[in-house]
Parts: structure tokens; C-alpha cells; sequence
């Protein structure tokens, strides 16, 4: 009777790592299922609309995984959105992909109410009165330099002014 006791007693201690085990595993894929699952400003291939008060930037941004080839156009349709204000505003718009070293500037397919600058903004042709929307973009086309093994932060900044104020930004040319 005497020589069980040490069977019983490394059988519960093996059933007991064996729950934590259980217990720690499942919390673990509970814990990455959350994390993957995080809401982001932006998914590719979704509309996406960028709401912009006067006078102030907004900033929307995602995560790339570095698997798009270099000049690759990537579906996304961006839209801008000025809450409702009184005043219309003049709107610009950049993007940047931030990189462990460096930034690196993205194009995009603008539609007609945006204008390239050699500033490397894009400047929408006239002003957004307030309420309304207006799309900036259809795709986003990857740069060059991007190494598919990385991950990157793709950031796009819209910055807005009063429309009456004139030639803030300075003289700028189109691209």
C-alpha cells in the first residue's frame, strides 16, 4: 500500500500541469485571436473616410505586411468628410509608409479633385464646404524600396485650412 503513493501523486501532479497547460493554451489563443482581430483606421480594399474638423490634420493609418510588389496598385477608396462647419476649408493630403530607418512617400490613383504637387501633397481643386465629402482616392500604388520580409505603417494625413485664408501653403507646383 505504501509503494502507491507515489503514483497517485505524480498522476496528480501530471493532471494538474496538464489543466494549466489546457488553461494557458487557450487563453493564449483567445489572446491572439484579439489581437489580430484589432479594429485599425484603415483595411485595404475598404472604403475608408477620413472626417476632418477646421483648421486641424487628421491622421488615419494602417499596418502592410510587406507582401505588395513595388508599383503595385492596391484597391482603396479614401474619403474626406468635413464635419459640419460654417466655413469651407482648403484640403491637402499626404501619405508615408514609416519604416524602421526611414519614410518613404506613396502615390495614389487621385481622382479629378486632386492635384499632385511637386511638394508631394495632393491639394484639392477648390474648397469643401462643410457636411459634405469628397473621394480622394481609388488605389494606393506601392513604392520601390519596400522589403517584403518588413512590416510597415502606412499613415495618411489630411490637413485642412479656412478657405478664405489665401496662399497659406505657399505656392505650389502641380506635378
Amino acid at each position: 500500500m505504501k509503494k502507491t503513493y507515489p503514483y497517485i501523486f505524480t498522476i496528480v501532479i501530471l493532471v494538474v500541469l496538464l489543466a494549466l497547460s489546457l488553461y494557458l493554451g487557450f487563453s493564449g489563443y483567445l489572446f491572439s485571436v484579439a489581437m489580430n482581430n484589432l479594429p485599425s483606421d484603415m483595411a485595404l480594399g475598404e472604403t475608408t473616410m477620413v472626417e476632418i474638423a477646421p483648421n486641424e490634420a487628421s491622421a488615419i493609418s494602417f499596418t502592410l505586411d510587406g507582401s505588395y510588389l513595388e508599383g503595385e496598385r492596391i484597391p482603396q477608396v479614401i474619403q474626406i468628410r468635413a464635419i459640419d462647419t460654417v466655413e469651407a476649408v482648403r484640403v491637402r493630403v499626404k501619405a508615408e509608409i514609416f519604416m524602421h530607418d526611414n519614410l518613404t512617400t506613396v502615390d495614389f490613383v487621385a481622382n479629378e479633385n486632386f492635384l499632385k504637387a511637386t511638394d508631394g501633397y495632393f491639394y484639392l481643386n477648390g474648397a469643401l464646404a462643410g457636411g459634405n465629402k469628397v473621394t480622394f482616392c481609388d488605389y494606393v500604388v506601392m513604392p520601390a524600396n519596400l522589403d517584403s520580409k518588413e512590416k510597415y505603417i502606412l499613415t495618411i494625413i489630411v490637413e485642412n485650412i479656412d478657405a478664405s485664408l489665401e496662399n497659406v501653403w505657399g505656392d505650389f507646383e502641380i506635378a
